[in-house]
C-alpha cells in the first residue's frame, strides 16, 4: 500500500491544469484532420440549400432574414443560424472554416466543463488530500469529455454547433449558478445577479441556439439537491424556491401544456416508424446503448446512422426492454444510495438521466443520435472516474486504479483517431457507414448518393456504375424509404442514361403500401424540382402516379401537395388544381412557408383580395420581423400586378 507521503509528490507533478492543457493540445492534433471533410445529412437543409443563410451583404434585412431561416424546428434556433450567417459571409460555403468553428466551440466547453467542475469540487467538505484527489479527478473527468469519440459530431459535423453552442451556455449558467451559491454560503456579495440576472440571460442564449438548453435549470437543480445535501451544507435561501419555480417549474407547466396536445394528436407520429407508446419502451433499450458506447468506446460501436434499431412492443418484446428499464432503475438507486459518500458519482448519474429528458421521452424525435449526449456524456464519465479513482491517496492498489484510467483515456483516443479519419473523407465516411450499418436503409443509400456527387453527373464517370450498383442496392434495403429511387430517376436523366422502369415501379409501390416517411417527402420534393427545371425527362404519367400514391393515405403531407401543385402548374398547366392544393397545404401544416406559395399562386393568378387576406394573416404571424422582406416583397408584386390589371 503506498503512503500519502510517496503518492502526493506524483499528484503535484502532474498537476490538473497541466493534465487538461495536455488533453486540448491533443484533441487540436486528433481533430485537425477531420476539418478536411464534407457537408453531410442535415447539413444540406440547414446551411448548403438554405440560401437564405447565404448572406452577402451587410443589409440588416439579409441579415434578419438569414437568423430566422432553419427548418429544423418552429423555433429555429436564430443564434445558431446566426453564426452559421457569419460563417458563410466569412468564407462562403467552404466547409473547413465552418469546421474549424465548431473545434473550437468544442474545445470552449471543454474548459468550462473544467472550470465548472473544479468550482464544484472546491465546494465540497473535503480534506486537503481528497482535494487534491478531486482535482485530478476535475482534469481526468474533462479531459476525456473533450477526447471521447461518442462527441465527435458536435465537432465535425456542421449543423450540430447547434448543440455545441447551446451548452456554451449551460454551463456558463451551471457556473453563475455554483458560483451565486457559493457567495450566499460566504455572505459575500454578487449572488444576486448572478442568479436573476446571469442564469436566465444564459438560458435565453443556450434556447435561442437551440431547445436542449432548457434544461440548463434542471441540471441546477440536481446540483442543489445532490451537492448541498452531500455534506455540511447551510440552509438554503428560500429565494431559491422562487428561482426554481420561475425557471423550471413555471416554463415545464407552460411547455408540456403546450406540448401534450401536439404529441398526443393523431399525426404526431404520422411520419415516423413507431407509435408514441413504442417510442417510450424503446428508448430505455437506447439509453443502455449510450451508456455502452459511453463507457465501452470501441471503434466498431460507434454509427452516425441507427436507423435499424428494433422497436419494443412490449416490456417483453425485445426481452431486453424489461431489463433496459430495471437497469436504469437501478441507477437511480444506486444514485440516491451514494449521495453522501460519493456526491460527485451521484451527481454524474442524476445529469446523463437528466440529459435525456427532452429526447428520449414523449416528443416525436428519431430513436438515437450520438450528439444527444454531448452533455451526458460528462455526467457518466464523472460517475465512472469518480467510482473508478481511489477515494483517498493512501487507499489500496491506487496504482492499478490509475492504469484504469490511463488505458480508457487511451482507448478513448484510439477510437476518436479512427472516427476522424473516416470523417476525414466524404467517401471514406460513406463507405465506412454503409459497411458497418449494410442492413440501414440510410447509410446504404448516403454511400451511392456519395458516388453521384463524386461522379459530377458526367456519363463517363468511373463512379456512375458504382453510384447506380450502390443505389439499386440501397433500394432493396428493408424499411428503405424512396431516396435511392429518386436519385436513380435524376442521377440517370441528368446523364442521359436510361430510366429502368423498375426504378418506377419500385417508387410507386412503396408509397402506396405505407404513409410516406420524411424521407419520402423529401424525394418526392426533389423529383419534383428535377422535372420543373428541365433537368429529368417529361413523364406526365409515371409523375402523376407517383403524387396520387403518395396522397393516397389518411392526412396526406403539405409538402407532398405542394409538390404536386407545382407539378399541375408547370407540367399539367392546371393552374386551378395547383391552385387548390396550394391551399390544401397551408391546411395541412403551420409552417408560414406554404401560406407565402399560397399568396404567390394567387398574386399569379389574379384573386387579388384573397392574396391580401393572406398577407395580413402572415403579418399576423411576423414575429420579431423576420419575414418583413418577404411580406414586403409580396406586398410589392400584389400592388404591381394590381396596377398592372387596372391600367387601360
Amino acid at each position: 500500500m503506498n503512503s500519502p507521503k510517496q503518492t502526493k509528490p506524483l499528484l503535484e507533478r502532474f498537476g490538473s491544469e497541466w493534465i487538461f492543457f495536455a488533453a486540448i493540445l491533443v484533441a487540436c492534433a486528433l481533430y485537425f484532420p477531420g476539418l478536411g471533410g464534407g457537408y453531410f445529412f442535415d447539413d444540406y437543409p440547414n446551411i448548403v440549400d438554405n440560401v437564405h443563410l447565404h448572406v452577402d451583404s451587410m443589409d440588416w434585412r439579409q441579415w434578419l432574414q438569414a437568423v430566422w431561416s432553419s427548418p429544423s424546428t418552429e423555433l429555429q434556433r436564430p443564434l445558431a443560424s446566426l453564426t452559421f450567417a457569419i460563417n458563410y459571409f466569412a468564407s462562403g460555403l467552404a466547409p473547413w472554416p465552418m469546421k474549424a468553428v465548431n473545434l473550437g466551440i468544442h474545445l470552449l466547453n471543454g474548459c468550462l466543463w473544467y472550470l465548472l467542475l473544479l468550482r464544484i469540487v472546491a465546494s465540497l467538505p473535503s480534506a486537503q488530500s481528497v482535494l487534491a484527489r478531486n482535482k485530478l479527478l476535475v482534469a481526468i473527468v474533462a479531459s476525456l469529455w473533450l477526447l471521447h469519440p461518442i462527441n465527435l459530431t458536435p465537432a465535425l459535423y456542421v449543423v450540430q454547433r447547434m448543440e455545441s453552442l447551446a451548452q456554451v451556455f449551460v454551463l456558463g449558467g451551471l457556473l453563475l449558478y455554483v458560483s451565486a451559491r457559493t457567495h450566499q454560503d460566504e455572505n459575500a456579495r454578487g449572488s444576486a445577479w448572478r442568479l436573476w440576472l446571469g442564469f436566465p440571460l444564459m438560458l435565453l442564449l443556450g434556447v435561442a441556439a437551440k431547445e436542449s438548453a432548457a434544461l440548463l435549470p434542471l441540471y441546477a437543480l440536481i446540483v442543489e439537491l445532490v451537492l448541498r445535501s452531500s455534506g455540511d451544507s447551510k440552509q438554503r435561501p428560500r429565494s431559491l424556491a422562487a428561482f426554481f419555480g420561475l425557471f423550471l417549474l413555471a416554463p415545464a407547466i407552460i411547455g408540456t401544456t403546450w406540448l401534450l396536445p401536439h404529441v398526443l394528436s393523431a399525426t404526431a407520429y404520422a411520419n415516423r416508424s413507431f407509435t408514441l407508446a413504442q417510442r417510450l419502451l424503446t428508448e430505455p433499450r437506447v439509453l443502455m446503448d449510450y451508456i455502452g458506447w459511453t463507457l465501452a468506446p470501441i471503434p466498431s460501436s460507434f454509427s452516425f446512422y441507427h436507423d435499424t434499431i428494433v422497436i419494443s412492443t412490449s416490456l417483453l418484446s425485445p426481452w431486453t426492454t424489461l431489463l433496459s428499464i430495471a437497469a436504469l432503475a437501478a441507477m437511480v438507486v444506486a444514485g440516491v444510495l451514494l449521495r453522501k459518500s460519493r456526491p460527485l458519482a451521484t451527481l454524474g448519474i442524476f445529469w446523463f438521466l437528466a440529459a435525456h429528458a427532452m429526447t428520449a421521452t414523449i416528443i416525436p424525435l428519431e430513436l438515437a443520435f450520438e450528439h444527444r449526449n454531448y452533455f451526458a456524456s460528462a455526467g457518466l464519465l464523472l460517475a465512472a472516474v469518480e467510482l473508478a479513482l481511489p477515494k483517498r491517496t493512501d487507499a489500496l492498489l491506487p496504482i492499478a486504479r490509475y492504469a484504469l484510467v490511463s488505458a480508457f483515456v487511451a482507448l478513448c483516443c484510439f477510437s476518436l483517431t479512427l472516427r476522424v479519419k473516416e470523417w476525414s473523407n466524404p467517401v471514406s465516411l460513406a463507405l465506412a457507414e454503409a459497411s458497418r450499418n449494410p442492413d440501414s436503409p440510410r447509410a446504404t443509400y448516403d454511400l451511392g448518393r456519395t458516388y453521384v456527387v463524386l461522379s459530377g453527373y458526367r456519363s463517363d464517370s468511373q463512379n456512375l456504375p458504382r453510384a447506380i450498383t450502390a443505389l439499386e442496392a440501397a433500394a432493396r434495403v428493408p424499411h428503405a424509404s424512396v431516396l435511392p429511387e429518386a436519385a436513380l430517376v435524376m442521377a440517370a436523366s441528368r446523364t442521359d442514361q436510361p430510366i429502368d422502369p423498375a426504378w418506377w415501379d419500385s417508387f410507386e409501390g412503396k408509397l402506396s403500401e405505407r404513409t410516406p416517411t420524411t424521407e419520402d417527402v423529401d424525394a418526392i420534393r426533389s423529383l419534383t424540382e428535377c422535372y420543373r427545371t428541365g433537368s429529368c425527362p417529361r413523364d406526365d404519367d409515371r409523375m402523376l402516379r407517383i403524387y396520387l400514391a403518395a396522397l393516397g393515405h389518411e392526412r396526406p403531407d403539405a409538402s407532398v401537395l405542394y409538390s404536386y401543385a407545382i407539378f399541375a402548374f408547370n407540367k399539367l398547366n392546371d393552374p386551378e388544381l395547383a391552385l387548390q392544393l396550394a391551399r390544401e397545404s397551408t391546411k395541412a401544416s403551420h409552417d408560414v412557408q406554404y401560406r407565402i406559395n399560397l399568396i404567390n399562386y394567387l398574386i399569379t393568378m389574379g384573386h387579388q383580395d384573397e392574396a391580401r387576406a393572406e398577407i395580413a394573416a402572415l403579418k399576423d404571424r411576423n414575429h420579431w420581423n423576420g419575414m418583413g422582406a418577404e411580406i414586403a416583397n409580396l406586398q410589392r408584386r400584389l400592388d404591381e400586378t394590381s396596377a398592372a390589371r387596372s391600367s387601360p
